[in-house]
């Protein structure tokens, strides 16, 4: 048991925890596992694919800290920011949202909060990504009609290339540019 206890004591100021039973090493579940887990930046060696040019530098070599942060002292270049600050987006894999966050170099970068279930699809509604249960987002009701806030353009839902549902329209001609919508049927009138 004596010479377990230098390495649980050292295991201990380290973050991890030692059992004694069968000496066993338990290890903190989230950082330090070498994976990039929610709420992580990184988790040596993994850089979640970040590099200092990802970043904003223009070169030099991204490390990790011991507290799953990016640590960009051995990157180089001035800040080359990589999006608008408080932009968000779905990933192009669609099981994410991208947010555009200032960076402890003071760059913007983007960080990643991966869809989980029960909402495992990243969909845009009114402008704004968010986690849904379902693929597309739930826009509209196919063939559903209506006329454009604008007051001048009538719409259908239709299906995108994606299959989902979508508004698509066309502008009243300008002799009758009011748009109307009556029992399901559109019309255009002068006033």
């Amino acid at each position: 048991m004596q010479k377990f206890l230098p390495i649980c004591l050292c295991l201990l100021l380290t973050g991890a925890a030692c059992e004694d039973d069968e000496y066993q090493w338990h290890f903190d579940p989230v950082c330090g596992n070498g994976a990039v887990d929610d709420g992580e930046e990184c988790d040596a060696p993994s850089l979640g694919g970040e590099t200092c040019e990802s970043l904003g530098f223009t070169g030099g070599i991204l490390g990790c800290t011991l507290a799953c942060t990016f640590k960009t002292t051995g990157c180089t270049g001035g800040c080359t920011d990589a999006c608008e600050a408080g932009r968000a987006r779905c990933r192009s894999t669609a099981d994410a949202i991208e947010s555009c966050v200032i960076g402890e170099n003071g760059c913007t970068q983007w960080w990643t909060t991966a869809c989980a279930d029960p909402t495992p699809h990243c969909v845009t509604l009114d402008g704004a990504p968010m986690c849904h249960d379902e693929p597309c987002a739930p826009v509209c009701t196919l063939n559903d009609r209506r006329c454009n806030e604008d007051g001048r353009t009538r719409e259908i839902c239709g299906e995108d290339p994606d299959g989902c549902p979508r508004w698509s329209g066309s502008p009243c001609p300008e002799e009758t540019p009011v748009c109307r919508v009556e029992d399901g049927a559109f019309s255009c009138s002068a006033f």
